[in-house]
């Protein structure tokens, strides 16, 4: 199943204004994640299923997994650059 792809703006804008490299790494993660979010995810703290994080390179993405919904929300995004 392929889940749908949610940024809010804010975090939309965040993601602008990286390095075209950070940018090419969340796009990978966040592809990845739409086919089988559990999968291409680790637990963000306690693992709950819900908030997970992807991350390649030196980018991190926090994201929110809406099963009923089949939404993947990015709550945030992080580049150690």
């Amino acid at each position: 199943m392929t889940y749908r792809l949610h940024i809010p703006g804010d975090q939309h804008d965040i993601y602008k204004a990286l390095p075209d490299e950070a940018r090419r790494d969340i796009a990978v993660c966040l592809v990845d994640a739409v086919h089988d979010p559990l999968r291409a995810s680790e637990p963000y703290g306690e693992d709950d299923g819900i908030i997970r994080t992807v991350a390649r390179g030196r980018a991190a993405v926090v994201i929110l997994i809406g099963e009923q919904t089949n939404t993947i929300t990015v709550l945030a995004i992080a580049y150690a650059g």
